[in-house]
């Protein structure tokens, strides 16, 4: 059941993460060429204003939190399921009872580097999930919704202000520059200063993003490799 059923499953499975990360790949270098394209114009003059850009933050920080815990569970539930899987498949080394006084004691690693092929591509599939950047990814991702709440606190200071200005005036703003800030709720400069750092910090998470996407297609692909490799090299070694 090990060698015939469930190793073809594995890399079966192994070889459509390698799809999936090598699409995910061309639409994150996609997004992250969107953005920076967008950071660089830093043009503010169609951003919504007022209560119309307060539910927009309201439901991207939403949006990147569900992200943020979504992947954290991914990458946790992936690296336990080939810790148990790796720790299932030491259950099925068996350890010589009898060994001579003149030979190593016996190492299931030692095993490993010419045992049935399901050994080498859970080990290398457990340890490049291991390796992923997941960290830095996870880490962009709080960064960005820490810049998302600093700027919805600023916007609620700014809403605050402007209801205790209208109050003062018994409704009335004094000026037509009154009126429209009290209108908007930020000065203009204060949209492009936001939506300029808002923008940085979403490119940031792209960029880790692609990253991720890349680390991932090339581990995928060393894990194909090493598996072939594994499997050509035990074919041989029963066909002896």
């Amino acid at each position: 059941m090990r060698d015939e059923e469930l190793q073809p499953q594995l890399v079966e499975l192994t070889q459509g993460f390698l799809r999936m990360w090598k699409a995910m790949l061309e639409c994150h270098h996609s997004q992250y060429i969107t953005i920076s394209l967008a950071y660089h114009a830093r043009n503010s003059t169609d951003a919504p204003q007022g209560d119309a850009r307060r539910q927009i933050m309201v439901q991207l920080q939403q949006e990147i939190e569900c992200f943020g815990v979504s992947f954290t569970d991914w990458v946790n539930s992936h690296a336990s399921y080939l810790e148990a899987l790796n720790c299932w498949l030491q259950n099925c080394i068996i350890e010589p009872q009898e060994r001579s006084k003149n030979r190593y004691p016996f190492s299931p690693h030692r095993y490993l580097g010419f045992g049935p092929p399901i050994f080498v591509l859970c080990r290398e599939w457990s340890a490049g999930i291991k390796a992923l950047p997941a960290e830095e990814l996870s880490a962009a991702i709080k960064a960005f919704l820490s810049d998302i709440c600093h700027l919805m606190d600023q916007q609620l200071e700014q809403q605050q202000k402007k209801d205790k200005s209208v109050d003062a005036n018994n409704g009335e703003s004094e000026s037509r520059d009154g009126l429209n800030l009290l209108t908007n709720g930020d000065t203009t400069a204060d949209v492009s200063s936001n939506l300029c750092c808002i923008q940085a910090s979403l490119t940031r998470v792209l960029d880790k993003l692609n990253k991720f996407s890349e680390a991932s297609v090339k581990m995928y692909e060393d894990v194909r490799q090493k598996s072939d490799a594994a499997r050509i090299a035990y074919l041989k070694l029963q066909a002896n």
